[in-house]
């Protein structure tokens, strides 16, 4: 059990989501350019039920999402205090900081108060563990700019794909269309507010479509479509995470088409957004599909890799869900 600290909170960790990011350093033990060193728990979208407080800003009881980036904006506030500046970085069950700092995947963890933001009261735990990766896509959208009245493609129905549908939908986007390999996906885009959708395992995609295109599948064959799909002008964001070796793509169409093309990583202030998007796009819970416990964590890592498994996969560390998919 850790040991409670001033200006720290004890929660009990009850939903912990995977994403592809978790999966990499599962398999191969980097994300990226971020190798792991040593031994460390992985996990970063996190909600959980305080049990202990060491100050008044929580309460015993309250359900939390933990902002998994040290040091992040206090509740409420879009920039980080200066009296935070000078703390050592940290990311919640990441390898980008030495020493490695560990996750979510355990039952209870002792975080910095100013990490917790209290999950509104109408919305359910299984949709506010969505709010990390809802941040990731929130802070991309403000990188590319304004997407009101923007005909937008997404590329790649994942979940944080399906997260950009609902944040475009939101923003006010005139039209959404997503593209992936795999129908079950394509066909919960549609559920949750896509416009149309391209099965790119038998149909090509419309050249020049789009005013903006979000890539959030990570292939490198994807960002050559985006690429194509983007109207004269446009803007590409980069948002699923590019592998490290090199892959013959032909990105002509960047010059030619004078496109913006915008890399997007983490977030900054945009938690507390997420916990709001979330809470006023009730069809959010669909995204949530698959739930292991944590002695079935490894199941968990394999559901994630798994084609034919569609939206998000959660680990149910304190029974909240009981299994699901």
């Amino acid at each position: 059990m850790p040991v409670l600290r001033r200006g720290h909170a004890l929660v009990r960790i009850d939903l912990v989501g995977l994403c592809g990011s978790d999966l990499s350093y599962f398999v191969k033990g980097a994300n990226g350019d971020f190798e792991v060193r040593e031994p460390f728990v992985l996990g970063h979208e996190i909600v959980g039920t305080v049990v202990a407080a060491g100050d008044d800003s929580v309460g015993v009881g309250d359900r939390v999402a933990v902002h998994p980036v040290w040091p992040c904006p206090r509740p409420g506030e879009r920039e980080v205090a200066a009296d935070l500046l000078e703390e050592p970085p940290s990311f919640l069950g990441s390898a980008s900081t030495w020493p490695h700092t560990d996750g979510g995947l355990q039952e209870h963890l002792s975080v910095r108060t100013e990490r917790l933001r209290v999950i509104p009261p109408d919305l359910p735990s299984a949709t506010a563990v969505l709010a990390e990766p809802t941040a990731v896509v929130l802070h991309a959208l403000s990188r590319a700019g304004d997407p009101t009245g923007l005909d937008a493609v997404v590329c790649g129905a994942g979940p944080i794909g399906l997260l950009a549908v609902l944040a475009l939908r939101r923003a006010g986007a005139r039209r959404i269309t997503v593209t992936d390999v795999r129908s079950a996906p394509l066909a919960l885009a549609r559920r949750i507010g896509a416009d149309s959708t391209v099965d790119l395992s038998s149909e090509l995609p419309a050249e020049s479509c789009a005013d903006l295109v979000i890539e959030a599948s990570g292939v490198p064959a994807s960002l050559e479509s985006a690429a194509a799909m983007a109207r004269v002008g446009g803007t590409i964001v980069q948002l699923g995470m590019l592998p490290r070796d090199q892959r013959p793509i032909a990105l002509s169409a960047i010059v030619t088409k004078e496109l913006r093309v915008i890399g997007s990583h983490r977030f900054t202030g945009e938690f507390d957004d997420a916990l709001r998007l979330l809470s006023a796009t009730p069809e959010a819970a669909e995204i949530v599909t698959t739930a292991r416990s944590l002695d079935d964590t490894a199941e968990a890592f394999a559901a994630v890799g798994d084609p034919t498994v569609t939206g998000k996969v959660v680990v149910d560390v304190n029974g909240v869900l009981g299994r699901r998919g």
